[in-house]
C-alpha cells in the first residue's frame, strides 16, 4: 500500500513533472498538439506549498512519488488542488487517500466551507469526487478581455509592493474586516503576501480615505516552464461589501487592467461564480468574453445549499 506524507522542498521538481504526466492527455485533448503539457515552474509549485505546508501531501510506492495533492485556506473556506496520480497508480485508491489527508488538514477549522473546481467535462472527475460527498454548485466562467490599443479607462491604484509596511498592514486589517463582511472568517491574506514574495504578481488596492476597500490580486508569470504568460491571471478580486457598487467595481477592476497593461501581458482573466449574476453581467457588459468553465463543488454539510432541493425537474432546462 501507498505511504501517504506530507509534501517537503525536496519533492517538488518530482510533483512538477507528476503533474505534467497526468494532466497531458487533458491538455492535449484540449487544446490539440502532439506535445504534453511543460511542467510547473519552481516558483509556482513552491507558492503552492507556502501558502499551507500542511495541508499538503505526496504518495509514495516503493519509495518513489505517484502522487500528490494541495491544499488552501482562505480562513473559513478550504480546498484543495491541484491534485494529481500517475497514470500506471490511477484506480489502487491512491487518489481517495490524498483526498482524505487533505480533508483531515481542511476540517482542523470547525465549520469550515470545503470545496474544491474541477473540469466539468471529465466524468472521471465527476464521479469520484461525487462519490467522496461533495456535491456540485454553480460553474465558475473564466472571462478574458483584451487589453490591446487605446483603453476605455486607464486608472492607477496603489500597488502593494510599492507600499510601506506600516501601510501594508493597515490595508491587512481593513480587508480582514471587508472580507468577513462577505463571509464570516474569510480571509485573503496569503493570496496577497505569497505573490509578493514569490514574485508572481501584484495586488492593487482600492481606497476610500485612508482605509482599503477592495483588492486586486493578480498573477503576472507563467506557471508552465518555458511559456511566457499571454495575460494578467485574477487570483482574487473583492469588494467591501459596504462599498460595493457599479462605480467602484468598475473602478477596482480598471486599476487592475491598468496595472496589467503596464506589466506587459495584453489580457486579463477574471473568474466569476455564476450564482453572482449581478457581477457577471457587469464584467459581461464592458467587454469580457467567456473563456472557459469551471465546476465548483462542496463538501455536503459545510454549506447551505441549495435552496429547495426536494423535487425531481430533469430537463436540460429548469429555472
Amino acid at each position: 500500500m501507498s505511504t501517504i506524507r506530507p509534501m517537503h522542498e525536496d519533492d517538488l521538481d518530482r510533483v512538477s513533472e507528476i503533474d505534467a504526466v497526468a494532466f497531458g492527455a487533458w491538455y492535449r485533448q484540449t487544446y490539440g498538439g502532439e506535445s504534453g503539457i511543460p511542467p510547473r515552474t519552481q516558483s509556482n509549485v513552491h507558492s503552492c506549498l507556502v501558502k499551507d505546508p500542511g495541508g499538503c501531501f505526496v504518495a509514495e510506492e516503493a519509495g518513489e512519488l505517484a502522487g500528490f495533492i494541495f491544499s488552501r485556506t482562505w480562513g473559513s473556506v478550504g480546498w484543495f488542488g491541484t491534485f494529481a496520480v500517475l497514470p500506471e497508480w490511477q484506480g489502487q485508491g491512491i487518489g481517495k487517500r490524498l483526498v482524505a489527508a487533505s480533508l483531515g488538514y481542511l476540517r482542523q477549522w470547525s465549520g469550515r466551507v470545503i470545496g474544491l473546481s474541477t473540469m466539468p467535462e471529465s466524468p472521471y472527475n465527476l464521479g469520484l469526487y461525487l462519490n467522496l460527498g461533495f456535491r456540485m454548485r454553480h460553474l465558475t466562467l473564466l472571462l478574458r478581455k483584451s487589453l490591446a490599443g487605446a483603453p476605455e479607462r486607464s486608472i492607477e491604484l496603489p500597488c502593494w509592493s510599492e507600499a510601506s509596511p506600516t501601510t501594508q498592514a493597515g490595508w491587512l486589517a481593513d480587508l480582514r474586516e471587508a472580507w468577513g463582511r462577505i463571509h464570516p472568517g474569510l480571509d485573503y491574506s496569503k493570496e496577497i503576501t505569497v505573490t509578493a514574495q514569490s514574485g508572481q504578481g501584484e495586488t492593487v488596492i482600492l481606497t476610500e480615505g485612508d482605509e482599503a476597500a477592495g483588492m486586486a490580486v493578480v498573477g503576472l508569470t507563467s506557471g508552465r516552464q518555458g511559456l511566457e504568460t499571454r495575460y494578467g491571471n485574477t487570483l482574487v478580486l473583492a469588494l467591501d461589501p459596504a462599498h460595493t457598487d457599479t462605480g467602484r467595481f468598475r473602478t477596482l477592476l480598471a486599476g487592475a487592467e491598468s496595472m496589467v497593461r503596464v506589466r506587459g501581458p495584453q489580457e486579463i482573466l477574471v473568474p466569476v461564480n455564476g450564482r453572482h449574476t449581478w457581477a457577471l453581467e457587469h464584467l459581461l457588459s464592458w467587454g469580457y468574453r467567456v473563456e472557459r468553465a469551471m465546476l465548483r463543488m462542496v463538501l455536503a454539510g459545510t454549506d447551505r445549499g441549495p435552496t429547495v432541493d426536494d423535487y425531481v425537474n430533469l430537463v436540460r432546462w429548469a429555472g
